[in-house]
């Protein structure tokens, strides 16, 4: 069953309303010393209906039960606007990660998204535990609900509405706060960013540490109000702080960026793959998708979230490269069924750490760039965390969908690379799609190109095969931030992989 189809099967196995009732039950005292460190009360765990799981719960095979996948976590019922529940959301109490785990991932609503029926003012925040101790002191508070960034969809469900955003105090929660406010211009009524004081960690660790948070909380919004009136349209100063924080993680070498596996690579990309679109171009068989599975593969091992979109290859053929690589032989003779099932079941053992953190998502035609898009969203709200995305390839995608059908192929692959940016940008996270093409001498659509942060060209050089492995360059065509440089690799076909010269 591929990865698109699980997922869809898992919204229908189980009723929510159900689930909810059960954990609600459960809350016990360990329970409530976690909510009253937080500052929550029973009062509005009742509420907005919190419940716990002490025990296992998770997937069993044909028995309508759920193991270990909320163990020892607190967990919030997401409801939509009419009161619905469509998500449950689990939040660790013992620090194990990821902190917060969906169950199903649906990434399109706000938590205590009823409450926008009855305010003009809303206040947007970072957290579950923020929302809630806005709530328990009657302000009007949302949050989106997984790990998944702020969108255009919440945007909508804020028009016309007063919004301040307060988010967490460190760089991530004020970079984010400045593109939702970015994302709000076209929807809501009066936008404003909120400062908490330096030394407090998000709105929740306010409400618990501030003496009198509330009177103090409604200064803060006051003096945020007061101080856009005076200058209703912010200049860059508001940014300098967050430049000056990346710039100084750049000067010490606390690089942020995705490391794939290719120190030269890396360097070159200043720490390795980070928010934007990547084209990995290349002609027929040049390797393009052994280099993104061995880079996926990586990525993967060291726990960060993968999802390998494949309209090429299926998953029995990706993962046999996979297992290939582990046991240093050839891919075609783990396809071909030639390898001791002994060797497979250690290569297996070895791939499961890799597995655990990668979905492949193996697509046909009928399956259209936006649902893989949603697929992806949920499977970043039960990983908990922004995966690494890989397209292979571009050229397979299906044109319908698109939001106007494309009339060239050089069309089409302006419109996949425009889409693949936005999301991107809209997730912060990275996309490296292959494009089959022979850079040089058949250029990409200038459209294509102009999306692209990065361009890779992936070249064999002259003299084929060897005992010494296939002497290949990874090019960097374009960097927008940086400048070009050319990796010297060699591919050895019968151990799978790639390695620097």
């Amino acid at each position: 069953m591929s990865e698109v189809q699980h997922i869809g099967a898992a919204k229908t196995a189980f009723d929510l309303e159900e689930l909810v009732i059960h954990y609600h039950k459960q809350l016990r005292e360990e329970a409530y010393a976690y909510l009253e460190r937080r500052g929550i009360h029973q009062e509005t765990a009742d509420l907005y209906r919190i419940g716990f799981e002490p025990g296992k719960f998770g997937f069993y095979v044909n028995s309508g039960k759920l193991g270990d996948f909320f163990e020892n976590r607190i967990i919030i019922p997401i409801t939509n606007a009419d009161g619905a529940t469509v998500d449950l959301i689990g939040r660790s109490v013992d620090q194990r990660e990821p902190k917060y785990k969906s169950l199903l991932g649906e990434g399109d609503y706000l938590f205590n998204e009823q409450i926008l029926e009855q305010t003009e003012d809303v206040i947007v925040c970072g957290g579950l535990f923020d929302v809630l101790s806005l709530a328990q002191a009657h302000l009007p508070a949302v949050c989106v609900p997984i790990w998944m960034s702020f969108k255009e969809i919440h945007a909508d469900k804020l028009r016309d509405k007063r919004v301040f955003i307060c988010l967490g105090n460190d760089e991530a929660g004020r970079r984010e706060s400045v593109r939702i406010q970015a994302l709000l211009q076209s929807t809501a009524k009066q936008t404003f960013v909120m400062q908490l004081p330096e030394s407090i960690r998000d709105v929740n660790d306010f409400f618990v540490r501030v003496q009198n948070p509330l009177d103090s909380f409604m200064r803060l919004l006051n003096e945020t109000m007061e101080e856009a009136m005076l200058l209703p349209i912010a200049p860059d100063t508001k940014n300098i702080t967050i430049y000056t924080e990346e710039f100084m993680k750049r000067h010490r070498g606390q690089a942020s960026g995705v490391p794939t596996g290719f120190a030269a690579l890396d360097e070159a990309l200043f720490g390795g793959l980070r928010s934007g679109l990547y084209l990995l171009a290349g002609a027929a068989s040049s390797g393009k998708t052994m280099l993104m599975k061995q880079m996926a593969d990586h990525i993967a091992s060291n726990q960060t979230p993968v999802v390998y979109v494949s309209w090429d290859m299926t998953g029995f053929e990706l993962w046999a490269r996979s297992i290939a690589r582990l046991i240093g032989t050839e891919p075609q003779n783990v396809l071909s069924g030639k390898i001791e099932p002994r060797q497979v079941a250690e290569a297996n053992k070895r791939y499961m750490p890799i597995s655990n953190m990668l979905w492949t998502i193996e697509c046909s035609l009928d399956s259209t760039i936006d649902r893989v898009m949603t697929n992806v969203e949920r499977i970043a709200g039960m990983s908990g965390r922004t995966p690494v995305v890989f397209i292979d390839h571009i050229n397979r995608i299906p044109a319908g969908g698109l939001p106007n059908p494309p009339r060239s192929s050089a069309e089409h692959q302006t419109i996949i690379a425009y889409m693949l940016k936005h999301w991107s940008k809209e997730w912060g996270g990275p996309v490296i799609a292959a494009v089959p093409s022979d850079i040089g001498e058949e250029r990409l659509p200038e459209g294509a190109e102009a999306s692209a942060d990065v361009i890779m060209r992936l070249k064999p050089e002259p003299g084929g095969p060897s005992a010494s492995g296939i002497r290949s360059s990874l090019q960097l065509l374009k960097h927008r931030n940086g400048t070009l440089a050319t990796i010297p690799l060699r591919f050895y076909d019968q151990q799978a992989r790639f390695a620097e010269e």
